[in-house]
């Protein structure tokens, strides 16, 4: 499944389970991010992902944001 309509489904899921908005935008945002980032890295379908690729941007957030407390990059 590629992975742009993968996380469509997920937001709407989200929306279906009466998800707060707060919620719903944090997804967005935070989800949206990794989408992006695997795009860039010519990851389009979900079953490409590996563990080294969310591993992989996890240290990318880590170096780009020094004042992130942990609690929000383990979210």
């Amino acid at each position: 499944m590629l992975l742009k309509f993968a996380y469509q489904d997920f937001l709407d899921d989200r929306r279906f389970k009466n998800t707060t908005k707060t919620n719903i935008k944090n997804y967005e945002m935070l989800l949206g991010k990794f989408v992006d980032y695997c795009i860039e890295n010519q990851v389009v379908n979900v079953e490409e992902i590996t563990y080294s690729h969310v591993r992989q941007y996890l240290l990318n957030c880590q170096k780009k944001v020094t004042k992130r407390v942990p609690s929000t990059q383990n979210y």
